[in-house]
């Protein structure tokens, strides 16, 4: 793996701002073109979400995520790049982060890398603030999210494996995440209850818009959402989190989410093809501050949601615990080959 800083390993290239007659005055007929068109069809005039037959923005449909952006920026990246720098920090993302040669056909199969666009700017991290685009962890939050999260912190039992590995953590679970394979979100609404359901290993996740409350000791590594409209955004609130097993998969250093967290989540429309999300996270035993992210969703015109069966043929928890034994064997008695 290349040990040189990831900007040094990226290609810059200037824009030519040369300009021809016939470009400029091409461009002057589709200024002329873009004057006589009625106010309606302006591209300035702000995005309105369709309406359920409830009258509130309709988020329903598939939205799918897929992007190389890390939730925290790599050291010496600004937030936004330029679109010819996007594609090679993407694929340096990509090799440097293990991805590279990998036998999940999932990473590979839905085209080339990619960061993460909001409104058309390509983003190098999923968090906007603190300004470096890092997680402010306090002491304790730096110890617990010391380890690589896929590694896990042991082979001892299955609670030191990963959330992932062991089938009870989705992507979708909030905040949701990204990764660079695929990931669907569907969304279904009702005037009471709005249901989102991931292409993932995660239960159906049910939004309270009619305020429905939980016992304390209700607690879920998902938590419990209630949500309200605030214009034409979705503003979802999350507490009653299991703070067992805090640690969530990313892209980089595990996100940390204990018993006493609060996050809040925005969904506005602000195309006919894209979604945008952001969350505040707030939880003062990881966090020295608030924190938050953003990006967007991309609709599925297909519509549609495979099932994801964790559970079923999933031999890694057995394989690696019992893997693990063996390799303690084998030191005991000597045996290198």
């Amino acid at each position: 793996m290349d040990s040189r800083p990831m900007t040094a390993l990226l290609i810059n290239t200037r824009p030519d701002y040369t300009r021809t007659v016939s470009t400029a005055l091409a461009l002057c007929a589709l200024l002329s073109l873009a004057v006589s068109l009625p106010l309606a069809a302006r591209p300035d005039e702000p995005y309105q979400a369709p309406r359920t037959e409830y009258g509130e923005p309709d988020l329903q449909g598939v939205w799918g995520v897929r992007f190389n952006s890390l939730l925290e920026r790599p050291e010496g990246l600004p937030l936004v790049v330029p679109a010819e720098q996007a594609a090679g920090i993407a694929q340096v993302v990509y090799e440097r982060g293990g991805l590279a040669g990998n036998t999940d056909p999932d990473i590979d199969n839905f085209g080339d890398q990619r960061l993460a666009r909001v409104n058309g700017e390509y983003r190098t991290s999923v968090i906007v603030y603190p300004e470096d685009g890092r997680l402010p962890y306090n002491e304790r939050g730096l110890r617990e999210s010391a380890y690589g999260y896929f590694n896990g912190i042991g082979f001892d039992h299955p609670k030191q494996r990963p959330g992932v590995e062991r089938c009870i953590e989705a992507w979708a679970a909030p905040p949701i995440r990204a990764f660079s394979y695929q990931l669907y979100n569907g969304i279904v609404q009702t005037p009471g209850k709005i249901a989102i359901v991931s292409e993932e290993n995660a239960p159906l996740r049910v939004i309270h818009m009619d305020g429905q409350s939980r016992p304390d000791a209700i607690r879920t590594m998902e938590g419990h959402s209630i949500g309200h409209w605030e214009g034409d955004t979705l503003v979802v609130e999350t507490t009653h989190y299991d703070g067992s097993t805090p640690a969530r998969a990313t892209m980089g250093r595990p996100m940390l989410i204990s018993s006493e967290a609060r996050v809040t989540e925005r969904f506005t429309r602000i195309s006919e093809s894209e979604l945008l999300y952001r969350y505040t996270v707030e939880d003062p035993v990881y966090y020295t501050e608030p924190w938050r992210g953003e990006f967007s969703m991309l609709r599925d015109p297909r519509n549609h949601i495979y099932e994801y069966s964790c559970h079923e043929g999933n031999y890694s928890m057995t394989g690696a615990l019992r893997g693990e034994r063996v390799v303690e064997l084998r030191a005991e008695f000597g045996l290198t080959d």
